[in-house]
């Protein structure tokens, strides 16, 4: 077995994985961003309520309204830039969807990695 034997060996065995498990995670992440849909930049404001602290933000026309959850309550009192989901105005986020992004770019990495395996398979072909 010569080395370029084993090159294409490791090459095809970095395409089935990085192939295998690339596609995967990347129609994943872009499945959720399409299921998730566009969020828009808006200013909320974070006020004390009766039953704990509250955002209120004005869009579509409306106002809205949401208790903040135990990671936001970290806020204070004041105005805030948030995201409001284009598709759903009373859904409201302090942080862009991370595990979308996260799918997307580990998808890609092991994509780019199983063509470059998949091209090193091929060159005991060439020779």
């Amino acid at each position: 077995m010569t080395p370029l034997d084993s090159a294409a060996g490791i090459g095809e065995l970095l395409s089935w994985v990085g192939l295998g498990m690339g596609i995967p995670l990347l129609l994943m992440g872009w499945w959720m961003r399409h299921r998730d849909g566009a969020w828009l930049p808006v200013s909320i404001v974070v006020a004390p309520g009766p039953r704990g602290a509250v955002a209120r933000w004005y869009t579509g026309g409306e106002f809205h309204e949401r208790r903040l959850r135990g990671a936001e309550a970290h806020l204070r009192a004041g105005e805030h830039e948030a995201l409001v989901s284009s598709r759903d105005a009373r859904r409201v986020r302090l942080h862009p969807p991370a595990m979308p992004r996260m799918l997307l770019l580990v998808g890609g990495i092991l994509c780019v990695v199983g063509a470059v395996g998949f091209a090193l398979s091929l060159l005991p072909l060439l020779s």
